[in-house]
């Protein structure tokens, strides 16, 4: 479709929330546009995997609690995966997009691969939106907690220590950030 409308002339312009080369389909774009001769600009946006969870009061990072983090999309757990299991159980913070669906397969894989079932966990839907929503459990509870609250995609899961900084980060008047209440330009 854009290479269509931009062969007829128009000024094509695709919005993606969050960064377009994450998950987002935004290189198999820029290939299509490159090999049909269209010209085109990326605008980087900020992703999911780091917006979402600060929104909720999730750091991703913390100097006394995790120096790395991983991320990874939740539609390749459902099924046979080629993830390095065993890695990800010892990363220090593992950000789930569009993981979700398969949960209680991706919190399986990672118990068996070693990782501690007491370890915090969040699933953050409809982030940075008015109506998002945040379950906090354990890597052994999150499933069935999403489960019992009725969450439902759009979702990022968030494993590790950091989700205990939700707690010292959360009030109503202050904290990381809030969800967006609505759009504001400037001209």
């Amino acid at each position: 479709m854009l290479v269509d409308r931009a062969r007829r002339g128009l000024t094509v312009v695709r919005l993606k929330g969050g960064d377009p080369f994450v998950f987002g389909r935004g290189a198999e774009e820029c290939e299509a546009l490159h090999a049909a001769g269209v010209r085109f600009h990326v605008v980087p946006g900020v992703t999911s995997a780091i917006a979402v969870p600060a929104a909720a009061g999730i750091p991703v990072t913390h100097r006394r609690l995790a120096s790395a983090f991983a991320v990874v999309t939740g539609h390749e757990c459902d099924g046979v995966s080629t993830l390095d299991w065993e890695a990800l159980a010892r990363v220090p913070t593992l950000v789930v997009l569009m993981g979700l669906s398969a949960l209680p397969e991706i919190t399986a894989r990672l118990l068996e691969y070693g990782a501690d079932p007491d370890t915090p966990a969040a699933a953050i839907a409809s982030g940075t939106l008015p109506a998002q929503r945040t379950v906090v459990g354990t890597l052994a509870t999150l499933p069935a907690r999403v489960q019992e609250e009725g969450l439902e995609p759009p979702a990022t899961v968030v494993v590790g220590e950091v989700v205990r900084v939700r707690e010292l980060l959360r009030t109503e008047d202050e904290g990381l950030t809030h969800p967006a209440g609505g759009l504001v330009s400037q001209l």
